[in-house]
């Protein structure tokens, strides 16, 4: 089973050209937008609405819940979600009238926002009192209002706006620019500033525009590809309004010509003996039929073996399956006794795919050589034959100066030697403490072989003696049935001068020994009687200064009694003192944060205060 899922996980990569990889899931969103019908905030509902009536859904009776739905009669937008939610259920009989005093507020503002205009210009629309905006002015009014906000969100506005007031012509010129600033992604996206209310927006005015104008999409196919991209990314929405955006914006992209395709497997990526077809799905975004395709268009080009690139398949057409107009079968009947890895060059008229599938075959060991003699070779070893999927029916003996040798041949369901990407001698103790995995290696035959130097493995087991089982592994990413077989068991011995000699390992498996710091223990302090006389020889020169000066006498005739001179003395009086200070509890940075101004206060006032000493004692001269 751990085979198998590794092998639809490596299937499940797409290399796509053109095309897509997925659709938009209908039924999910679907399912989101119905269970908010009944939701009683304005903009779940709203959008719950909308979206079903783009999926042509039942919608029930909501008129009474319109009556009783939350709210602000200030915000022109829950105004207008409340107007058109009630005109899109034909229950606008259920509104108050005071609901029109809103948009009528915001149109005669004269510095409403491009968003206002929109809700208010769309809610007399619902409500049926909306004439049609003044085309010439109030588009030289838009136009303006771009110039000082010309995000694509505004554009998206006005775009809609336009379809009002019938002024579509202007969006067909404005259209191509604004596409081109889409914002790219990885280079396979591409999206608007805003996400993705903005780009649904964009792309559904511009979409209902240009038919309305009866032209072309201005969207170029890579752009038509790059937006779906985005729309993909989009589909774990989980919102009402996330999934009515989604909705509408994937539909107007698949309702361009050309719409953008999706070709995916469905459902199985592989082949068996019993089933040798592989069924595509091909539809546009939102899973419909793509238009114009006809069956005979759908063929695969060519099927390549990836391990050898041989080709095994060309020009072999696909079968539209009945009754489903998006479901193409391929026949691999041909390659079905050749199992391994494919890549199929699928195209579905100018658009193709490559596509990745197996061919999964059934492999079998018919036996099993256990051989046991000398490493030196010395002696014949002694051979031990068992069939799948039986076990030794005793315990093998091997000691240090033996090997254990494994011999077998992997065959395919027509009994010829096949390679597999896997296989594996698994020597494991009888209570899973201690295990080694050895790989086996194939000759010029086929056959595989693993040789065990018991003394060599010896250290990889802890060196403890004792029974251990013997079981072996075979796989591929392209077989159906992986094998895991327990031959059986060896008894091991290592040897007792061995096992004495080394030092006996802890277990592998379980935790480990928790670490716990100890820091390291401080230095012995000197006794007090020698930290005194320190102190004191360290004070001396103080002390002397401080007695000659009693004795003498201090002389501060001197001494300039200047503002310059105080300062200097004592700011140097500070500076000396913070230095005691930093001894007994600052911090360095915090030294320095204070020393910094009173040395620069030390310097100017010790400078101003020796130009007086020397201008005094040039004039005493």
């Amino acid at each position: 089973m751990y085979l198998r899922a590794l092998l639809l996980l490596s299937l499940s990569t797409l290399c796509l050209s053109n095309t897509l990889q997925g659709t938009i899931d209908l039924k999910r969103l679907q399912t989101i937008l119905q269970d908010n019908i009944k939701s009683k905030e304005i903009t779940s509902l709203y959008y719950s609405i909308k979206g079903l009536v783009q999926l042509n859904a039942n919608i029930p009776n909501i008129c009474e819940d319109l009556k009783t739905v939350k709210y602000d009669p200030s915000n022109i937008e829950q105004v207008f979600q409340l107007a058109n939610a009630a005109h899109i259920s034909n229950c606008l009989n259920s509104l108050k009238p005071d609901i029109l005093s809103a948009a009528t507020q915001v149109l005669d503002k004269k510095d409403a926002t491009i968003p206002e205009i929109y809700h208010a210009v769309y809610t007399l629309k619902a409500l049926g009192k909306g004439t049609v905006y003044d085309k010439e002015d109030a588009l030289k009014n838009l136009i303006q209002l771009l110039k000082k906000d010309d995000s694509p969100a505004n554009y998206a506005y006005v775009f809609a706006l336009c379809e009002h007031m019938g002024c579509g012509a202007w969006t067909a010129t404005h259209a191509e620019g604004v596409l081109l600033a889409a914002d790219e992604s990885d280079s396979k996206a591409l999206h608007f500033e805003g996400g993705l209310p903005v780009t649904s927006n964009l792309l559904t005015t511009i979409s209902r525009t240009y038919r309305g104008q009866k032209k072309p999409s201005p969207l170029s196919e890579e752009q038509r590809y790059k937006f779906a991209e985005y729309l993909l990314s989009r589909r774990s929405v989980n919102t009402p309004k996330g999934a009515c955006l989604l909705l509408e914006a994937a539909t107007a992209l698949a309702d361009d010509v050309p719409s953008p395709i999706s070709i995916t497997i469905k459902g199985k990526k592989y082949i068996t003996s019993e089933s040798d077809s592989i069924e595509f799905s091909i539809t546009d975004l939102i899973g419909r039929p793509v238009r114009f395709l006809k069956a005979e268009e759908v063929v695969a080009q060519s099927g390549t073996r990836l391990a050898d690139d041989v080709v095994v398949l060309s020009k072999q057409p696909l079968t539209q399956k009945a009754n489903e107009p998006t479901t193409f079968v391929l026949n691999l009947s041909k390659i079905k006794a050749q199992y391994g890895l494919y890549k199929i060059a699928l195209s579905a008229a100018s658009k193709t795919a490559n596509v990745n599938v197996a061919v999964l075959g059934e492999i079998q060991v018919s036996t099993v050589e256990v051989g046991i003699g000398d490493v030196d070779g010395t002696t014949s070893p002694k051979v031990t034959t068992v069939a799948h999927p039986n076990k030794l029916t005793e315990k093998l003996q091997a000691d240090h100066l033996q090997k254990v040798t494994l011999k077998f041949t992997v065959k395919d369901k027509w009994n010829k030697p096949v390679l597999v990407q896997q296989a594996f001698v698994r020597v494991a103790s009888a209570n899973d403490d201690h295990e080694t995995i050895f790989v086996a290696e194939p000759d010029n035959t086929k056959a595989y072989k693993v040789e065990l130097n018991v003394g060599g493995i010896a250290k990889h087991l802890n060196y403890q003696s004792g029974a251990y089982s013997l079981t072996m592994y075979l796989g591929d990413s392209a077989v159906s049935n992986p094998i895991a077989w327990p031959v059986g068991e060896v008894l091991f011995n290592f040897g007792n001068q061995v096992a004495a000699a080394v030092e006996r390992k802890p277990a592998v498996r379980g935790p480990l020994a928790s670490i716990s710091h100890v820091f390291r223990s401080p230095e012995a302090r000197p006794a007090r009687v020698v930290s005194d006389v320190f102190a004191a020889a360290c004070a001396a020169p103080l002390l002397l200064l401080l007695l000659l000066w009693a004795r003498l006498g201090l002389n501060f005739s001197n001494f300039p009694l200047t503002p310059s001179a105080l300062i200097f003395h004592l700011a140097l009086g500070a500076s000396l003192g913070l230095y005691g200070v930093l001894w007994l509890q600052l911090s360095m940075f915090d030294t320095v944060r204070y020393l910094v101004p009173l040395g620069a206060l030390t310097f100017l006032s010790g400078h101003r205060l020796l130009r007086r000493l020397v201008k005094d004692k040039a004039h005493s001269r």
